[in-house]
């Protein structure tokens, strides 16, 4: 490695929400940072647990990274024996990410949030590394929280999330959507509707739950089936392992994950109803797609779904329905009130953040690996 290549330091994990954001920035091919990865000037290290999906997802996906492994914690708030070694698990991986930083010579850290990045930004700001922070969701998740004061600034998806950042914290946040790959919107409707072998005449349907609330969604959606599917396309994503047999026309489509055909899903949907996790929702935005969402309740949240939902629906992106409510004859009931206003609701969704933040993420990040005046593109 020569000593003039630039090495930047990524960092985030425990879900695909605080991974795939870090891929968009590194290799959209609109972002400053991409070429220079590609011809050698930057090079990428990234931070994960040892164990997390994120390491599986960052070396399938970038095997040419350095991949930097760490002990990590979870602080939890409820009572479990874990909570009395995992102090030590962060304490050591604290200390490793303060050694690997300096090996590594990194000179800027984008952390995208989750227990393993907690540790490497208060690592970062010791060894005077300056540090950008991203959250996804409405309220700050609590590795925000613990890594705000240390960094230059912070990114936030939601021009709402400010009110929840403390004062003396504000001059430092700036709005800026999520992160997008944009491979997610390259694909045409026709070419979608002939890979899954649709129906070019009937509207299509994307409904999915993420890894945490597939299951529970599912069960509720299969109801609708039967009497959705003779007037929809309907590609369902229901989760590993979590297929079940449902009688549906020819046009139901039941997949268990889609990782890079959901280009496709995403050119051939019209609507998709599916939970209110930020990054699934910011997707379905750039891709102007109008939504049913269904967030995770408290029961299995602290709650940040829902509010990411009303934001949503508050900004005529989207209709939103608790869980508890959802019926089959509710489900038909709000998808027909979404089929009628389609025009509308695809006409504000042209206001909503695009694929373009990853190349303005890339541009601030590449400003501070230069040691140059900081850029501002939000």
């Amino acid at each position: 490695m020569s000593r003039n290549t630039l090495t930047l330091g990524l960092t985030g994990g425990g879900t695909a929400g605080h991974v795939l954001p870090h891929f968009a920035v590194v290799a959209n091919a609109d972002s400053p940072v991409s070429s220079l990865v590609i011809s050698g000037e930057v090079r990428v290290v990234y931070f994960g647990s040892r164990v997390g999906m994120e390491r599986e997802i960052v070396n399938s996906a970038h095997p040419e990274w350095t991949y930097v492994s760490i002990r990590t914690g979870k602080l939890r708030r409820y009572f479990s024996w874990q909570n009395f070694i995992d102090p030590l698990n962060i304490i050591l991986g604290f200390l490793t990410a303060l050694i690997m930083i300096r090996k590594h010579r990194i000179g800027c850290l984008f952390s995208k949030g989750g227990f393993v990045s907690a540790p490497v930004v208060w690592a970062a700001w010791l060894n005077r590394v300056p540090v950008v922070i991203h959250e996804s969701d409405a309220t700050p998740a609590l590795a925000t929280r613990l890594t705000l004061p240390f960094a230059v600034r912070a990114l936030v998806s939601f021009d709402e999330t400010i009110k929840w950042i403390p004062q003396r914290y504000r001059s430092r946040v700036r709005t800026s959507g999520i992160p997008l790959r944009s491979e997610l919107f390259s694909k045409n409707r026709l070419e979608a509707i002939n890979h899954f072998k649709l129906d070019p005449d009937q509207p299509t349907l994307l409904v999915f739950g993420g890894s945490l609330g597939a299951e529970a969604l599912n069960k509720r959606f299969a109801s609708a089936v039967p009497t959705l599917s003779k007037s929809w396309n309907i590609i369902h994503i229901v989760g590993r392992g979590k297929s079940f047999a449902v009688d549906a026309s020819p046009h139901y489509r039941q997949f268990e994950y889609l990782s890079g055909e959901m280009s496709l899903a995403y050119a051939a949907a019209d609507v998709a109803l599916c939970r209110a996790g930020a990054s699934s929702i910011f997707e379905l935005a750039a891709a102007r797609i109008p939504m049913l969402l269904v967030p995770l309740g408290l029961n299995q949240s602290r709650g940040d779904q829902i509010i990411n939902a009303k934001i949503f629906a508050n900004k005529g992106w989207a209709l939103w329905c608790d869980e508890q409510e959802l019926s089959a004859e509710k489900i038909i009931d709000l998808l027909n009130s979404i089929q009628s206003s389609t025009h509308d609701l695809k006409e504000r969704l042209s206001n909503a953040p695009g694929s373009q933040t990853a190349a303005k993420v890339g541009q601030l990040l590449l400003s501070l690996l230069r040691k140059e005046a900081l850029v501002e593109p939000f």
